[in-house]
């Protein structure tokens, strides 16, 4: 038994790593080693699937479906019946991943009858299968003695779109005594937008225990948007409670009834910091005009503690008549939060604010800096990259992240050479660099990010092939390739990825990338 635990952690993984995605990490070489080391073949894979060794046919199994090969289905259909425990597991995964719909019955019997598997290798092989049908089979567990099982299967519902067992899951949530399991059933029917659960949901808010179950109640009123929620979601953002006010905030958003505008403003009143900040991004959030006038009328007054929160306010709800009045506060040294209100008219998005967020951009300040940058960047002012250009050099590291932000945002070509000069000068910076260098649709900034990826440095070379692989440009093809059959362990497995990224083909090996090029 011990010996076949080995196994299936082995096994997980393997799962693990061929089934992430971000770009993989440099290699440990030997000179003993090759230099460069290649995956096998599908080919050899689909062979493996015979082999008497049970790691080879699992790992085989695995990789196939990671793959999408679907030429492997047929055996591995009759591997779900294999003698080892790990091959049936990665048979079921392998299929989960090829969409096989018609093993769905099947892995779903396992997930009950397989005593020597735990449930959770069958469940993620369903969740990967995307079968709404094997919802019936699935929500049982919510009511399992495991509370990670629980969440796995939460999640397996959500994944699989299983709305349809939403009444029977309200039915088992309705007969349950126990607390914890109550988080899990609110979870569930939040999620699948059960909209039947609303007064079991309402119930729950009833113990106020500040407890997970709590927090959960509170989050699925929002998605099923509760109509009779209102009241109790507002209430809970003065509660001391902070996850409770966290999730309420967002249930308020989710449902996005104007007619709470009036009574979260009032919370104003609080001297707790958090619910201030909650009760600023509901009545930044929900659509509402009363919100913004509230807000601009706080302006106004002299009460500056909310000043910065009202900024926000006005400025989400793009209320254009406080325009005026906020650039007067934010040319004012004394106005507290000054980044709020350059933020704000960023979101306002008038462009003539853009003269009034120059000046602050480069006054120096320790607050209004920041936000004009990246409400230059929101306006797409390219009158202004001039000045973002000299804000890269004022020696202030989170300015410089602002500015390059917006460069990107607004994307004109004219910043490139900065921007070069940059990238050469503080290679630490590079996937801040190369990310707004990638922004600029011109062929000097993708030659730029080429260039980039031929560096012995890892902080450049790494973060350019991420750059390459999201732009998706063809041009690159060539220089990929180059990287495909190099002597660089790391690059070669990086233009992997980022071949796959731009041109959609999903292979591991250099010889079966060279085969695709010599086709088109």
């Amino acid at each position: 038994m011990q010996k076949f635990w080995i196994f299936i952690s082995l096994f997980f993984t393997i799962t693990l790593l061929l089934n992430c995605d971000p770009v993989p990490q440099k290699e440990d070489t030997s000179p003993s080693e090759e230099i460069v080391s290649e995956e096998q073949t599908t080919k050899q894979l689909l062979e493996n699937l015979d082999s008497p060794d049970s790691f080879l046919r699992s790992q085989a199994a695995v990789q196939l479906g990671s793959r999408d090969q679907k030429s492997a289905i047929p055996k591995l259909k009759k591997l779900l019946k294999d003698k080892e425990p790990g091959v049936r597991a990665g048979a079921a995964i392998a299929l989960g991943d090829l969409k096989d719909k018609s093993s769905s019955t099947v892995i779903a019997n396992l997930m009950w009858s397989d005593s020597e598997n735990p449930k959770d290798v069958y469940l993620d092989a369903l969740t990967r299968m995307k079968d709404p049908s094997v919802g019936n089979r699935i929500y049982p567990l919510l009511g399992d003695a495991n509370p990670t099982l629980r969440l796995q299967v939460v999640d397996a519902l959500v994944q699989v779109g299983a709305s349809s067992v939403g009444p029977q899951i309200l039915s088992l949530a309705l007969k349950n005594k126990d607390r914890e399991k109550d988080k899990t059933y609110a979870m569930a029917l939040g999620k699948l937008k059960v909209f039947l659960a609303e007064s079991y949901l309402l119930g729950l808010t009833k113990i106020q225990d500040e407890s997970p179950t709590l927090a959960a109640a509170y989050l699925a009123l929002g998605r099923i948007k509760a109509k009779n929620a209102n009241e109790v979601l507002v209430k809970a953002l003065n509660l001391p409670y902070s996850k409770g006010k966290e999730n309420a905030s967002i249930a308020l958003i989710e449902i996005g009834n104007p007619t709470v505008v009036p009574k979260v403003f009032q919370l104003f009143s609080s001297n707790d910091p958090e619910t201030k900040l909650y009760v600023t991004d509901v009545l930044c959030s929900i659509p509402s005009k009363e919100a913004a006038k509230l807000a601009f009328d706080l302006l106004n007054g002299k009460d500056t503690q909310n000043w910065g929160n009202a900024a926000k306010i006005v400025g989400r709800q793009r209320y254009k008549e406080g325009r005026i009045r906020i650039e007067e506060l934010l040319e004012k040294p004394s106005t507290p939060e000054r980044d709020s209100f350059a933020e704000a008219l960023g979101w306002i998005g008038d462009k003539a604010s853009v003269p009034v967020l120059r000046k602050v951009l480069l006054s120096g300040a320790k607050e209004g800096p920041y936000g004009s940058a990246w409400a230059l960047g929101i306006l797409g002012a390219k009158e202004a990259v001039p000045d973002l250009i000299k804000a890269l050099d004022l020696g202030d590291a989170k300015l410089m992240v602002y500015s390059l932000e917006a460069l990107g945002s607004i994307a004109d070509p004219s910043s490139l050479p900065k921007l070069k000069s940059l990238l050469a000068e503080r290679p630490k910076m590079a996937p801040q660099i190369l990310s707004t260098i990638a922004l600029i649709p011109s062929e000097e900034a993708r030659i730029i990010i080429e260039e980039a990826t031929k560096s012995k440095n890892a902080e450049v070379y790494r973060p350019a092939m991420e750059e390459i692989a999201k732009r998706k440009d063809q041009k690159s093809i060539p220089l990929l390739l180059t990287y495909a059959n190099g002597e660089d362990a790391e690059k070669r497995k990086l233009s992997y990825y980022a071949l796959t990224a731009v041109t959609g083909q999903k292979f591991r090996t250099a010889k079966d990338w060279n085969d695709w090029a010599r086709g088109n």
